[in-house]
């Protein structure tokens, strides 16, 4: 059977790098065998489902560049591609276990959350000793769960003709038997008998529950792999009783490892940036973060850390996923990008640049020439872990508008004013002589001004940094006057001139204003 697998996000948020990091592996996996990738919107939460999310989750791949194969906005041989268009699918399946005596009416009242969600998600995790409401009697975790709807007939049944109430529909658990699931990543898993509660399958709205619509659209779109986050495994034994009570094929279940932060904790929105909108909006390169998240997981079984795509592809399979968690480090991260970076052509970096700046920057709108911003991309090239950085260090290249230099610039380069100015009125003379303004002829008449004024050179190329950069620290300073051009240096030099020349005025007179002692 051909491999087919999903990536399945709830539009309920901008994608986060957990659920890229599933959409990427579903993707290898499928480019690896030569399957097809899906991609289904689980977008049954009304009150938080946005139509912006789901633009989110498709901007969010297709900037990784993991193209889907069939989905919402692609359409394929098993449309609809939304769970909230495919109702009558899971309805017909929660019937049909109905009538085989698999599932029951469950008419617990609502308000006593017997059939929320919340008690669903509560049921997968650790129980208290004794939790009682609703019609649900649970005991310790390894003690059987049952409503007492499926323990016998119900005689308080509500007129549901009279005033529209619907019951739930539980699936029947076999309370004796223990659930076995053979996860590819994790080996044989048990949940011993009596640790998995009858569970809702629809809520007494009409609405399916997450577990029966996962696994009807899983057996309707001829799912063969579930590859997902570990935080589903408690989902998998609820699911496989789905497909045994409809007579259904399994798919292999592979879950994923935990992604935990630096600290060793649940990776979360404390820690800063977490979704792909974040990382692109920094400036990250998306096949650094694709090499990146490849990693958090999965070995390809030697110590190379910066692969291709397509060696990725070539080497991806489930035998080398890890079980332990995976350490999201961002500053490995940044490692990485910036050796994507180093390796980018200078006018592939500017081409990267220049669409960054458009989306992402306020000199977007106004961007210099392309062979401009080629000088500047090489210039940076080996220096700036992100897009960003050459945004930010490199604010100077983007506007011709005079500069205010750093308070560091200023303390370290321009103190005492006097003679930094006097320095800059010989820069300026200098420069504004030169036969061309090349980065050899710059450099060329900042030396032999400082030779003819027996000077050292740094004298004079520590206020024209100030100067020209407005920084304490910058790429070579002939360089970047060179890409800068002649009439923008002199007119900054003239203005910090002016700038330091009203500073050691006002020194003076403060010094002769000075009461005698």
């Amino acid at each position: 059977m051909p491999i087919r697998v999903r990536f399945a996000p709830s539009p309920t948020g901008y994608l986060h790098v957990g659920g890229a990091r599933t959409a990427l592996f579903n993707w290898l996996f499928a480019k690896h065998h030569g399957g097809r990738f899906v991609l289904r919107l689980e977008d049954t939460d009304r009150a938080r489902n946005r139509p912006e999310y789901a633009q989110a989750v498709y901007d969010g791949l297709r900037w990784l560049q993991i193209n889907w194969d069939e989905g919402p906005d692609t359409g394929g041989p098993y449309a609809p591609y939304a769970q909230s268009e495919r109702t009558a699918l899971h309805l017909a399946a929660a019937h049909a276990m109905l009538r085989s005596g698999a599932a029951y009416e469950c008419w617990c009242p609502p308000a006593a959350g017997a059939d929320t969600e919340a008690l669903e998600d509560a049921s997968d995790a650790d129980a208290p000793a004794s939790v009682n409401g609703g019609g649900i009697e649970r005991t310790a975790l390894r003690s059987q769960t049952r409503c007492l709807c499926g323990l016998s007939p119900r005689t308080d049944k509500p007129d549901s003709a009279a005033d529209g109430t619907q019951p739930a529909i539980r699936l029947r658990v076999p309370a004796e038997r223990a659930l076995v699931v053979d996860d590819a990543v994790r080996g044989r898993v048990t949940f011993p008998a009596g640790t998995v509660p009858d569970f809702i399958l629809t809520a007494s709205d009409g609405r399916a529950l997450y577990n029966l619509a996962a696994s009807v659209d899983d057996h309707e779109m001829r799912i063969t792999h579930v590859i997902r986050g570990e935080e589903h495994l408690a989902n998998a034994p609820k699911q496989l009783l789905i497909y045994e009570a409809m007579g259904w094929e399994p798919p292999v279940f592979a879950h994923l490892p935990i992604l935990l932060n630096a600290q060793r904790r649940k990776l979360s929105k404390r820690d800063g940036a977490t979704s792909l909108h974040d990382y692109e909006g920094m400036g990250y390169l998306p096949e650094a973060v694709v090499n990146f998240l490849a990693l958090l997981g999965w070995s390809p079984g030697d110590n190379k850390e910066l692969l291709t795509r397509d060696e990725i592809v070539r080497l991806f399979d489930l035998e080398g996923v890890v079980k332990h968690p995976a350490i999201f480090e961002t500053a490995k991260l940044g490692w990485m990008n910036k050796e994507y970076i180093k390796a980018l052509p200078a006018a592939a970096l500017a081409t990267r640049l220049a669409d960054f700046m458009r989306r992402h920057s306020e000199h977007g709108a106004a961007l210099p020439d392309f062979p401009y911003l080629e000088r500047v991309a090489e210039l940076f090239r080996e220096r700036a872990k992100t897009l960003a950085d050459i945004v930010r260090l490199g604010s100077y290249f983007f506007t011709r508008d005079p500069i205010e230099p750093s308070e560091e610039a200023l303390a370290k380069y321009c103190s005492p004013p006097g003679p930094a100015g006097d320095s800059l009125r010989a820069v300026r003379s200098a420069l504004a002589a030169a036969p061309r303004f090349d980065v050899g002829t710059v450099e060329k008449s900042i030396r032999e001004l400082a030779e003819e004024t027996k000077t050292k050179a740094s004298a004079y190329i520590h206020p024209l940094r100030a100067a020209v950069s407005g920084q304490a620290v910058s790429p070579g300073i002939f360089e970047v006057c060179s890409i800068l051009g002649r009439e923008t240096v002199l007119a900054r030099v003239d203005a910090l001139v002016s700038f330091l020349d009203s500073a050691a005025s006002e020194k003076t007179t403060a010094a002769h204003a000075k009461p005698a002692r």
